[in-house]
């Protein structure tokens, strides 16, 4: 396939790079470099937005690098000189006849401003523009900065086949990444990072005349004045306060509980799926332990598998919960979480989440305890947070995400058996949103479907699930549609939900107060990221705020 891509003087932003350097199946990258855009003037009454760009919007992934970065990619150069129309840009002739000589499959727009996009007949390559907002609701300007004045939770990543309304063309890839209504920076970071991922499909919808059924017509923003800004630093110092308060003295207090339920209820209306409060049997915290949560049943008995966060260590310890005392299953000098099992070759494991420590582990289960690990060959060794197996047809399929993506990017891989090679799915990732990406307990079969958990992190952390049906899933292909979404009233969560029978095990929590709730909470952080070197540390769940 052939793309072409244009920018500005040789140069584009690094996110805009990392998305070029994913493309899987491009033999060439034609660039048509335009050598006279102009900047649009500055005003006034935006001077306070100019000042909070130099310290939010500019980050690492903004930065201009060379697009002769690229790689190993095929690459040509053609320079042009752009016609200008007030605020607009047109595409010259003289571009226009080179574009059709070469006859690019699509054609992306990392540079110009504003563009009057040519007629049909004189470009037959569709021009794909990303924006970062929900078109539905924001289009226009400056990235996120709307939503964090409007308390939303998401910032929305969408690639458009451009057309002359502004962030209003057909919609060919879309995802959603979390707003940190402490930091916009840290907003800004979060969608860049997560915006290259969704290119290559883009492209492969575009050439196909595939558009999604996304609407289009939000309001259109424009840069804030003055006043506004200050509205916006009041509303962030604000939570930037809360934050700090509630890290320093409030701390959730997870707990595991069982009750009697039917599973085929998670696909009725919203919540009608949970067991009543009054039916709720909580197990007791461990003398030594701050909170129970991540529960799982131990493969072949009624016994619980759970994390139970060390009162000292600030780490996850994964203990074995029944009949008699409780029985401590890993290593104290490392954090485990998330104990989820899969059986290979009738033989049952257990693969906790290491991510701190080690990429996924799969250890032998000997009925109340599990034996020695041995690593799973996953293409490329990353850490996963919340590994979920699923054995369907002739392939085992694995549900997780990277630790340097977050838990807002949910990947699919697959292997013939537990200890094969697992190379990512071709429609990888799955899912790019805070809302519903990271894994909730083991893939359920309920009335010939198979449904997915996933946890609901597009506003408080742990707090409520969203039931997927799996519509599809093969070597080549998944797909999935939302049923419900299932969240206590009284109480947060569920956070992790699985089934035995007629039994529900699920943890939930309240968020309580400790004057020793910071320091818990920064030993827990020193020693996790100890684990990861120079790379940050994904929160777990006695450090998340």
């Amino acid at each position: 396939m052939k793309l072409g891509v244009i920018v500005d003087d040789m140069k584009v932003a690094q996110w805009q790079l990392n998305a070029l350097q994913m493309l899987p199946a491009c033999d060439e990258i034609v660039f048509y470099n335009c050598r006279n855009s102009r900047s649009g003037k500055r005003r006034l009454k935006h001077l306070l937005y100019y000042a909070l760009n130099l310290v939010s919007v500019r980050n690492p992934l903004t930065r201009f690098v060379p697009v002769d970065d690229v790689g190993s990619h095929v690459v040509r150069f053609v320079d042009f000189d752009s016609e200008h129309e007030g605020i607009w840009q047109r595409l010259p002739a003289s571009l226009l006849e080179q574009i059709a000589r070469d006859r690019p499959a699509a054609i992306v727009k990392f540079g110009l401003n504003l563009l009057r996009v040519p007629a049909a007949d004189r470009l037959a390559a569709p021009i794909l523009s990303f924006h970062h907002g929900d078109p539905e609701q924001y289009r226009g300007r400056p990235a996120g900065f709307w939503e964090l004045l409007h308390g939303r939770s998401v910032v929305g990543q969408m690639v458009q086949i451009l057309s002359d309304r502004l962030d209003a063309g057909a919609v060919v890839a879309y995802a959603e990444t979390k707003a940190y209504a402490h930091s916009w920076r840290a907003t800004l970071i979060e969608a860049y990072r997560a915006s290259p991922l969704i290119l290559s499909r883009a492209i492969e919808n575009a050439v196909a005349g595939t558009v999604l059924a996304k609407p289009v017509g939000g309001r259109n923003y424009r840069l804030p004045g003055n006043a506004t800004v200050l509205r916006f630093c009041a509303r962030m110092a604000r939570a930037a306060a809360s934050r700090l308060v509630y890290g320093a003295l409030r701390e959730k207090r997870w707990q595991v509980a069982t009750a009697a339920a039917d599973a085929g209820a998670l696909l009725a209306p919203d919540g009608a799926g949970l067991p009543p409060r009054e039916t709720w049997r909580s197990l007791p915290c461990p003398r030594g332990y701050t909170f129970l949560a991540d529960p799982f049943f131990a493969p072949g008995s009624d016994a619980i598998l759970a994390e139970a966060l060390h009162a000292r260590s600030g780490k996850g310890e994964i203990l074995r919960l029944g009949d008699g005392e409780p029985l401590r299953l890993s290593d104290p000098s490392c954090h485990y979480s998330y104990p989820g099992s899969v059986e290979d070759d009738g033989c049952p494991y257990v693969v906790p989440e290491t991510v701190f420590w080690s990429p996924p582990r799969a250890y032998r289960w000997l009925g109340d305890r599990w034996s020695e690990s041995r690593a799973l060959d996953i293409a490329g060794s990353p850490r996963l947070i919340d590994p979920t197996f699923f054995r369907h047809e002739s392939g085992l399929y694995l549900f997780a995400n990277r630790f340097e993506e977050g838990s807002g990017v949910l990947r699919l891989w697959r292997a013939p058996a537990l200890f094969a090679r697992f190379e990512e799915h071709p429609a990888s990732p799955v899912r790019i949103t805070p809302a519903g990406s990271r894994m909730a307990g083991s893939i359920l079969r309920l009335d010939g479907v198979y449904v997915r958990l996933g946890q609901d992190d597009s506003g408080g952390y742990g707090d409520g699930l969203m039931v997927f049906a799996i519509e599809e899933i093969s070597p080549g292909r998944y797909r999935e549609t939302l049923a419900s979404r299932l969240r206590f009233e009284d109480v947060r969560g569920p956070h992790t939900l699985n089934f035995k029978g007629g039994t529900a095990l699920f943890d939930w929590y309240r968020d309580g107060v400790s004057l020793f709730a910071g320091v818990r909470r920064l030993r827990g952080r020193r020693h996790n990221s100890s684990g990861l070197g120079a790379v940050s540390a994904p929160s777990t769940k006695g450090q998340n705020l």
